[in-house]
């Protein structure tokens, strides 16, 4: 049985409805090696993907709108090769510094998939202070708005105007605690899907991505 990391509210249009947290002890490690650096794979396709590890199959059938365990690495280069069983793959390479974890998309591009990895672009989080960022990748979600609450302000404020699909925010910061994250459609309050609260210790920092599936909205929860 495949685990994955954070906490996730799945929402119907109209509705919210609150799912359990998700664990994020899992781990799986080429040669079994402990490693020095993580990725994690977000599977935004419309289909099961393999997660090939520069050649090393580590992950079969990769549930769509999951985001796998860690993957333990070495630090430095890695080829990602993100395949469907016995169908289109896409790949893309991975340079992942000393005790970093890289994020690695896969998306549908026509008939066949598209692979990226997100900017750690700000990634450093100060002392004392905290950070998330957003990536936007639910292809079905039609028009919607992408809001946050963060510890030292409360006040619903957009994530960034505009946010397109496949785009990702930069890391946003503030200070230790709760974090919320929800989307509504343009000139309502209403939460369609939502993080809940997110709580995020000092000097840690978290990726939120947006997924959808069988037209329902997701959000997951990456332990950076």
């Amino acid at each position: 049985m495949m685990r994955y990391a954070g906490v996730w509210v799945a929402a119907a249009v109209g509705t919210a409805a609150c799912g359990p947290s998700m664990s994020d002890a899992g781990a799986t490690s080429p040669g079994g090696g402990s490693g020095s650096a993580a990725i994690r794979v977000v599977n935004a396709s419309q289909g099961l993907v393999d997660i090939i590890v520069d050649g090393q199959t580590l992950v079969h059938g990769l549930q769509v709108a999951t985001v796998s365990d860690r993957i333990n690495v070495s630090s430095g280069s890695h080829q990602i090769r993100l395949a469907s069983p016995n169908g289109p793959s896409a790949q893309v390479q991975i340079d992942a510094a000393n005790g970093a974890t890289r994020v690695a998309v896969v998306t549908p591009n026509a008939s066949n998939l598209s692979a990226s990895v997100l900017a750690d672009t700000g990634a450093i989080v100060p002392a004392g202070k905290t950070k998330l960022r957003v990536a936007h990748l639910a292809a079905g979600a039609g028009s919607i708005e992408i809001w946050r609450t963060q510890p030292d302000f409360q006040t619903p404020v957009h994530i960034m105007t505009p946010f397109d699909y496949q785009a990702t925010s930069p890391y946003l910061q503030s200070d230790p605690g709760s974090w919320e994250v929800f989307v509504t459609r343009p000139g309502t309050t209403t939460r369609i899907a939502t993080t809940g609260s997110v709580a995020i210790p000092a000097g840690e920092k978290r990726t939120v991505v947006l997924l959808d599936s069988a037209g329902v909205m997701r959000f997951r929860v990456i332990v950076d």
